[in-house]
């Protein structure tokens, strides 16, 4: 099975398809995973496929982000893995964040004043954990991890975190 996915990703699009069947598989999980955590009843697998799709939608954007800073910052290396994980915490961070507390409310059939409300109260919070988590994966994934497999690795500590997001999606405001 392996094998197969190696070689697929070996291919022009492979990676990218590898990567984003990635994506959105680590948010279907991290949602599945935070609603056996946090209620007793059946899944909701409505909104297991938001998420799913939402991480289907951050695959590529993911993918060519990982191709650009290794364009851009092409070592591995002292001052450019900081420049790196910086990149990644003041660009990459909020985008994601911005997409996912915009995204998630309209695939929910709310309105985008109500998409934007939920951004207003949830994006700080989410960001300053951000800052816990990240900073230190990225360090890892850009000094150890071959660029083929850093969307791969991400993805493992994307499971926590989609775990993470999705609590902080459907907990109720303070």
């Amino acid at each position: 099975m392996l094998s197969k996915v190696a070689a697929l990703a070996r291919g022009r699009f492979g990676l990218l398809l590898v990567n984003t069947t990635t994506c959105c598989t680590v948010g279907a999980l991290g949602d599945v995973c935070q609603q056996r955590i946090s209620q007793s009843g059946p899944n909701d697998w409505a909104r297991t496929g938001r998420m799913a799709t939402l991480g289907a939608c951050m695959g590529p954007v993911t993918h060519y982000w990982y191709l650009m800073l290794d364009a851009v910052f092409p070592a591995t290396w002292g001052l450019t893995i900081v420049k790196k994980v910086l990149a990644d915490q003041l660009v990459m961070a909020p985008t994601s964040y911005v997409i996912f507390y915009v995204g998630m409310p309209l695939l929910e059939g709310h309105t985008v004043w109500d998409a934007m409300k939920e951004l207003q109260l949830k994006f700080w919070p989410t960001y300053k954990m951000d800052w816990v988590v990240w900073p230190a994966a990225q360090t890892v994934n850009f000094v150890f991890v071959p660029p083929m497999l850093r969307v791969a690795y991400v993805n493992v500590v994307a499971f926590l975190w989609a775990t993470y997001l999705s609590h902080m999606k459907h907990k109720a405001p303070d």
